[in-house]
């Protein structure tokens, strides 16, 4: 599934109840692994450099990103039935693990239930309950359930890597972009960023709320942090973005979108940006005193390196192409 820790950390977070959950394990081990360099790469633009400008980053909706199994989730409502009527029929502990862990748990309650003396279930009634109402829900509650998280949730992703050639060329702009690097390890552990930031796992099979909904259904004290984990599950196509998420909770869903205060720690050019957008983003960084690397790309390898770079060799640079005044002292003087 992904590193042994993450594999850890979700298995913690996905828990069935609150009390199920190990939260200073949940915590420290995030705290522990979380990286010292953070990228969010991204095509230039007014929104992108006002971020910058400003050390922002912008959290959106699920809903609007790229991936359209963003933040969705799984419940079986054919175990769920069975689950149910195992607890009521108060069969034990193991007979119910057994149950459930059957390929088919419907098939499984009926064979125990029929042992039963004296039989307490209407099996035909209950087939025909299960095999209406499942589907239903399957069709209409589970979609409308998705359809809620993807907006309870103000998400931006980042990533380990800047050096990721394919990430360039789709959030870069095709190189054209640049990237800013954050450092969350700079702040306390219980400020904000540092409180919901979080790992995501890849994995094949999306995440399994069902334990989550019977604890609910029970009026246990569920896990209400299953809308967290479900955003941080994502399939293994993804895997290479290496990606940690800034996940923070919000009920209105009429904002699509809002900007945070961020730790930002560098910039890094894109390999094609071109010198007008590279000279905005130099001024600004200077401004605010942040420093600036350009991506380079290798001779004899698909490799990418940042070098360091500033306003005065971008200048200075210009004025040897042109044979005279660069166009951006001619922009800004």
């Amino acid at each position: 599934m992904d590193r042994e820790w993450v594999r850890d950390f979700i298995e913690n977070i996905s828990s069935a109840t609150i009390g199920d959950m190990d939260i200073p394990k949940l915590v420290n081990g995030k705290i522990l692994h979380t990286p010292n360099r953070l990228f969010k790469i991204r095509k230039c633009g007014e929104y992108a450099f006002k971020n910058l400008a400003e050390k922002t980053l912008y959290l959106g909706v699920a809903n609007e990103f790229n991936d359209p199994y963003d933040t969705a989730f799984w419940i079986d409502y054919r175990k769920l039935a069975a689950w149910k009527k195992l607890d009521e029929l108060s069969f034990s502990d193991d007979q119910v693990v057994t149950a459930l862990a059957s390929d088919d748990p419907i098939a499984a309650v009926v064979a125990l239930a029929s042992a039963q003396e004296p039989p307490r279930l209407n099996v035909d009634q209950w087939l025909h309950e299960v095999e209406v109402l499942a589907p239903n829900h399957q069709a209409g509650q589970l979609p409308t359930l998705i359809d809620q998280l993807k907006t309870s949730y103000k998400i931006c992703s980042l990533s380990a890597r800047v050096d990721s050639v394919l990430m360039w060329s789709h959030y870069g702009h095709n190189h054209t972009g640049f990237a800013m690097e954050y450092d969350f390890t700079r702040l306390h552990r219980n400020e904000l960023p540092t409180l919901t930031l979080w790992p995501v796992a890849y994995t094949d099979k999306l995440f399994d709320v069902t334990p989550i909904l019977r604890a609910h259904n029970l009026g246990k004290d569920y896990n209400a942090l299953f809308g967290i984990a479900a955003s941080l599950c994502k399939a293994v196509d993804w895997q290479y973005e290496r990606e940690w998420r800034w996940v923070v909770p919000d009920g209105d869903r009429e904002v699509k979108g809002s900007n945070f205060p961020a730790p930002l720690k560098a910039v890094h050019l894109g390999a094609k940006i071109p010198d007008a957008d590279a000279l905005e983003i130099l001024k600004i960084c200077r401004g605010i005193d942040i420093p600036v690397y350009k991506v380079t790309l290798a001779p004899n390898e698909y490799r990418m390196v940042s070098l360091p770079t500033s306003l005065d060799d971008w200048c200075s640079r210009g004025g040897r192409q042109q044979g005279n005044m660069p166009r951006w002292e001619l922009i800004h003087e």
